[in-house]
């Protein structure tokens, strides 16, 4: 998914932490240190300005402070710098919200509105320390080609469901939870959920366990998606690559953005920079295993390469073409591997509690999918094949749970640099955006607005259902949602991450019963994450053999 347009959302570290009194007193002392240290930070030479850290924390604030009409909004509004819908204390930076023309303004000429500097931005402040005007320059070369191999895999509606189904998705749910107590004999998304098996699967009763839904959800679709871009082998020969992914996104990500020091002596801090030095160390070493095999030299312990996607090894072709070193290609391709999985596997763990919950939703949804999910009639039953298209076409109550699921727990945020001057007409307003400033848009305003979305707190996919006038059935829109951003550099990864939920939530809710653990849903509160809310704690829930 596309981190470049969304993600700034994730960074709001302050409303995250405000739940715990000493963590929340800690991280406020990390960010007086932080601006304090980059007030005084000497400016290097750029064509283009990077964003700001505390930027980031602004976009926080306000989120946070304009949901509503209450103290919150009449403070911030009395601060900032402009009126209508910009919100902002400095001339560099403004928060764009819910302004009524978003659509025309994010989607006009890319010359005005660009994307390069918060990808520059967020590739060397978060995913690599290599920053310097020769990346700049084989950016500049590079950007162009280097997205086209991504673009054919992750935008193109057969590619993706093609891939997809490379990936077994329906054949591996069938082990989703595999009832064994030896570690060494779980799979691999299990080991993180700690599983503890009440019955195991004997003469022709289920096998019931009991789990952590979020790790053991998330962990599966990372083993499914992972495989389809690097290969099975980079999953099997770096063991700690979940736990390491994880620890960098909850713990280093928004720390990094707002530009906290590396050095400081905290455990997370400390903790989620050797997890990121190990990622990048794995992925520098993929890229040497890629470009030997491309060479036709032995590579390194006789790695199976067979398996490789194509974005990476037609990525290689380019970074050899224009020099990019082994440490750059790594950073590069860091960012494509979070954004990979770092949202859209969180989603799937919400999609599920969401449908398992409701009261009747997922006798619906079973009712609605099973004419394209042909499972076994022997139990324990297994999905025999299963029509990814299909589910994406006709199963409009099961796609509007995904997007329902989307504006509950997505936290999207466009950030856009002004690299030509513009005018906004904003009512009464007539805004002049300068060059060399940002404006960032937050989703999220929308999304919890009672005057689009009626009962925002509720769960309810059917606000997403309309009559389509040919067909005469309802069909699933997106109506006002927004949840892969607007415009030219929208999501580049939209059409594969919804087919992986799709094929993978149909797998799991066609083959699994799911109940918490005490028989009762109870949802835990939820704290802002890297572009999707993550639960302050994980379900523990009661998993069990369906048995038709």
């Amino acid at each position: 998914m596309d981190w470049f347009t969304r993600n700034s959302s994730p960074l709001s570290l302050l409303s995250a932490l405000a739940d715990a009194n000493v963590a929340y007193k800690a991280a406020i002392g990390v960010v007086l240190l932080t601006l304090l240290i980059q007030k005084f930070k000497p400016a290097k030479s750029r064509p283009y300005n990077l964003f700001p850290t505390w930027a980031s924390i602004e976009i926080a604030i306000a989120t946070y402070a304009l949901q509503g009409d209450g103290l919150g909004r009449r403070v911030f509004s009395s601060i900032r710098r402009y009126g209508g819908s910009l919100y902002g204390v400095t001339s560099k930076h403004q928060v764009l919200a819910q302004y009524p023309d978003l659509d025309r303004i994010l989607s006009q000429s890319y010359h005005h509105l660009i994307a390069e500097p918060v990808q520059y931005t967020i590739m060397t402040r978060v995913f690599g320390d290599c920053e310097s005007p020769d990346l700049q320059r084989k950016l500049l070369i590079s950007r162009k080609d280097l997205m086209i191999p991504l673009e054919r895999l992750f935008l193109n509606e057969a590619a993706a469901s093609a891939a997809i189904d490379k990936a077994f998705i329906h054949r591996e749910a069938a082990s989703l939870v595999t009832f064994s107590s030896n570690y060494s004999e779980m799979k691999r998304w299990e080991r993180s959920a700690d599983i503890k098996v009440l019955a195991p699967a004997l003469n022709g009763n289920p096998g019931v366990a009991e789990a952590n839904l979020q790790s053991l959800t998330r962990d599966f679709g990372a083993c499914m998606s992972i495989p389809l871009l690097y290969g099975k082998d980079f999953l099997d020969r770096y063991p700690q690559l979940l736990d390491d992914f994880w620890k960098f996104d909850n713990d280093m990500f928004a720390m990094l953005m707002i530009g906290v020091p590396t050095w400081l002596p905290f455990k997370a801090i400390r903790e989620g920079r050797a997890a990121k030095t190990r990622l990048l160390r794995e992925m520098e070493a993929l890229y040497r295993r890629i470009d030997q095999y491309q060479r036709g030299d032995p590579v390194d312990f006789g790695a199976d390469m067979s398996d490789l996607g194509t974005p990476p090894l037609e990525r290689n072709k380019i970074f050899v073409r224009d020099d990019w070193s082994f440490e750059e290609r790594a950073t590069a391709d860091f960012t494509i591997l979070w954004a990979q999985n770092a949202n859209t596997q969180p989603m799937l763990f919400w999609f599920l509690v969401y449908v398992y919950s409701t009261p009747g939703l997922l006798d619906r949804i079973r009712e609605e999918i099973s004419s394209y999910v042909n499972l076994s009639k022997n139990f324990p039953h297994d999905i025999l094949s299963i029509d990814i298209p299909a589910l994406s076409r006709n199963c409009q109550l099961f796609k509007a749970c995904i997007f329902e699921t989307y504006r509950m727990v997505n936290e999207p945020t466009s950030v856009r640099y002004v690299a030509k001057p513009m005018t906004l007409t904003d009512g009464d307003f007539e805004h002049k955006l300068q060059p060399g400033t940002f404006v960032s848009v937050p989703y999220t305003l929308d999304n919890y607005d009672p005057a689009i979305f009626s009962d925002p707190e509720q769960f309810t996919p059917e606000r997403f259902l309309e009559m389509d006038t040919e067909s005469g059935k309802p069909a699933a829109r997106y109506g006002r949602l927004r949840p892969w951003g607007v415009g030219a550099a929208m999501c580049k990864g939209r059409t594969f991450a919804e087919k992986e939920i799709v094929t993978a939530g149909a797998a799991i809710i066609s083959l699994w019963d799911i109940n918490p653990v005490g028989n009762v849903w109870e949802l835990p509160p939820s704290m802002p994450g890297t572009g999707v809310k993550k639960p302050v704690k994980d379900i523990r829930v009661a998993i069990s053999q369906r048995k038709m």
